[in-house]
């Protein structure tokens, strides 16, 4: 029972943090319809083509651009956003 009773608080938290965001078409990751493997593949094509543009090649650690953001830095981005405070907290 309280795996549901999570389950509807976090879609309540979701639904309040989505009103108070714009989110960028280019957001890939936790958007319906989307994928973090749709992402690679975007970069990978941006590698190829810059490659037979310019005759160079382009690298991307992409374990790195995908890695884990710090914390404290989701915080102050939602500060930034203008995210009420109790929300930040309940989220963090």
């Amino acid at each position: 029972m309280l795996e549901h009773a999570m389950k509807v608080v976090e879609r309540i938290f979701q639904h309040r943090i989505w009103q108070q965001i714009e989110v960028d078409d280019m957001q890939f990751v936790f958007m319906k319809g989307k994928r973090t493997t749709d992402a690679i593949f975007t970069v990978r094509q941006m590698q190829e083509n810059f490659s037979k543009e310019r005759g160079s090649t382009l690298a991307v650690h992409l374990e790195k651009a995908f890695d884990r953001v710090l914390r404290k830095v989701i915080r102050w981005a939602m500060h930034k956003l203008g995210m009420e405070e109790w929300l930040i907290s309940a989220v963090m």
